[in-house]
C-alpha cells in the first residue's frame, strides 16, 4: 500500500522524530510506501516562520538544534508533503498522491481544549486565556476530518495530552463520536485517552498500545549508533547518569548532592538535553552539546546506567532499554490557579504505572520538585532491570500486534 502517515514529526522534539522514524521503518520494511503529511495550522506557520527570521538576525543555539532535527526528517523520511493548513489541503494531497490509507500517529494529535479549560490565573492581570492553534482543538485531521470518508483510516498509539474531556459539552463529544466512528481502527498510548475516548462513545473498541519508540531497536536498530562510538564520541564516564530539565526544577546545591551520591556508586552525572538547547545549571564535569541527532539522543540514554528527568521520551527510551529511571514529571492537567489536578491524566504516569514503577516518579508543582536524593538514589538502586526487560518483550509482542491489525484493517476493501 502507499501509506500516509498524519502526525508531530516535524518539530524540535527528539521524541516526535524517533516516533515517525520507528513508524516509516516498520512500513518500509514490510512492503509499503510510506508519504508523511505535514499538517500544520496557519498560526503555527506563521509562528514558525517569525522564529526563523529572529534567528537570522541573531543566532540561537536552540536554532541550531532545529536545524539538526530538519535534517534528520529529511534525510530518514524520503518523501513527505508539507504546508498542508487545512482539511482540504489534506484530503487534496491525499488524492494527489494516490494514497490507499491513512495513519494517524503516534504522538498527541487527538487533543482538544474547550476556550475556559484554557482561562489561567494570570500574573500580571486577574485571568489570561492560552492561545491554541487548530492543531489542539477539534476538529481537524488529525481526527480524520475532511478525508476518512474517502481512504481507509486509523489511529495508532495517539493521545490527548491530558485534555480535560470531562469538561466537553455533549455535543462536542458526539461530533467526535462521529469522526471515531469512521476510522478502521484506533489505538491509544494512555488510559486518559482511551477514557476520553469512550466518554465520546461507549460502545468504542480501543487498544492501549505502546509508543513506536518502544520499537526503534528493532525497526531502525541498523541506524543506532553502537556504545563504542557513543563514547568515543562524547568522551563520556565509565558508568554515567544522565540528567535532563526543561528548567532549574532541581537547585544547584541538590545537584551537586545528586552527583556525590552517584560518586560513591562509581557513577557521574552528565547534564542532558531534552527539548533543545540546555534549559538548567548544573555542577557537572560532563555534559552533552547540541546540535544532537535523535538516534545520538536515544544512544545516549540506551547505554547508559541511568536517566534521572523530565518529559516522556527519555522515560519510554530507559524502559525500552531496561535503564533505570526517574522521572520528575511536568505533565498532568492544571486548575485555573495552576495546580496540577490529577496525576491519572499525565502520560508519563501512566506508562510508569503499566511497569509497576509509580514510585519512580514525582509531580513537578511550580517549577519544583518534592523529592530527596536518598530516594532518587534508592529508586535507581533498586531498579527491578529484569521485571522491566520482561514487561518490555511483553509490549514489543503488543506493538507487533497493533501494527498486524493496522495493515490488516486498512487492506479490508
Amino acid at each position: 500500500m502507499r501509506i500516509g502517515v498524519l502526525t508531530f514529526y516535524r518539530v524540535a522534539n527528539f521524541g516526535a522524530n524517533l516516533q515517525a522514524l520507528s513508524t516509516y521503518s516498520y512500513f518500509c520494511k514490510h512492503g509499503h510506501e510510506v508519504i508523511f503529511l505535514e499538517y500544520i495550522s496557519p498560526q503555527t506557520r506563521w509562528l514558525r516562520l517569525i522564529s526563523r527570521y529572529k534567528s537570522l538576525i541573531k543566532t540561537k543555539r536552540s536554532h541550531l538544534q532545529l536545524t539538526e532535527h530538519l535534517k534528520f526528517i529529511d534525510n530518514n523520511l524520503k518523501k513527505q508533503v508539507l504546508h498542508l493548513l487545512n482539511a482540504n489541503q489534506v484530503k487534496n494531497a491525499i488524492k494527489k498522491n494516490s494514497i490507499d490509507a491513512v495513519v494517524i500517529g503516534s504522538d498527541a494529535v487527538v487533543q482538544h481544549w474547550p476556550l475556559f479549560s484554557t482561562l489561567k490565573l494570570g500574573k500580571r492581570r486577574p485571568y489570561w486565556i492560552e492561545p491554541l492553534p487548530s492543531e489542539r482543538r477539534y476538529p481537524n485531521p488529525f481526527w480524520g476530518y475532511g478525508f476518512s470518508d474517502n481512504v481507509p483510516t486509523v489511529m495508532m498509539s495517539v493521545s490527548s495530552q491530558n485534555s480535560k474531556y470531562q469538561k466537553f459539552s455533549k455535543y462536542m463529544l458526539k461530533r467526535m463520536s462521529q469522526s471515531l466512528n469512521r476510522l478502521k481502527y484506533i489505538s491509544v498510548r494512555d488510559a486518559w485517552t482511551k477514557n476520553m475516548m469512550l466518554a465520546a462513545d461507549s460502545e468504542l473498541s480501543i487498544d492501549i498500545t505502546p509508543d513506536p519508540v518502544f520499537a526503534l531497536n528493532q525497526n531502525v536498530g541498523e541506524k543506532i549508533p553502537s556504545e563504542e562510538d557513543i563514547r568515543k564520541r562524547f568522551i563520556l564516564p565509565d558508568k554515567y547518569v544522565l540528567i535532563g530539565m526543561r528548567a532549574q526544577t532541581l537547585s544547584m546545591p541538590f545537584l551537586k548532592s545528586l552527583n556525590d551520591a552517584m560518586s560513591m556508586d562509581g557513577k557521574e552525572c552528565v547534564a542532558f538535553p531534552i527539548d533543545g538547547a540546555m534549559a538548567f545549571s548544573h555542577p557537572f564535569k560532563h555534559s552533552i552539546s547540541i546540535p544532537l541527532s535523535p538516534l545520538d539522543w536515544y544512544a545516549l540514554i540506551k547505554y547508559s546506567a541511568g536517566y534521572i528527568g523530565s518529559n516522556m521520551h527519555p522515560i519510554v527510551s530507559s524502559l525500552a532499554n531496561g535503564v533505570p529511571c526517574y522521572s520528575l514529571d511536568n505533565w498532568g492537567s492544571t486548575d485555573f490557579w495552576g495546580k496540577k489536578e490529577n496525576n491519572a491524566s499525565s502520560k508519563v504516569f501512566d506508562v510508569l504505572k503499566q511497569y509497576g514503577l509509580e514510585n519512580n516518579w514525582t509531580q513537578i508543582e511550580n517549577n519544583v520538585c518534592n523529592v530527596t536524593v536518598d530516594e532518587i538514589v534508592k529508586r535507581l538502586n533498586e531498579y527491578p532491570i529484569k521485571q522491566v526487560v520482561t514487561i518490555t518483550e511483553a509490549r514489543y509482542e503488543k506493538y507487533e500486534k497493533m501494527m498486524e491489525d493496522i495493515i490488516g484493517s486498512l487492506s479490508v476493501k
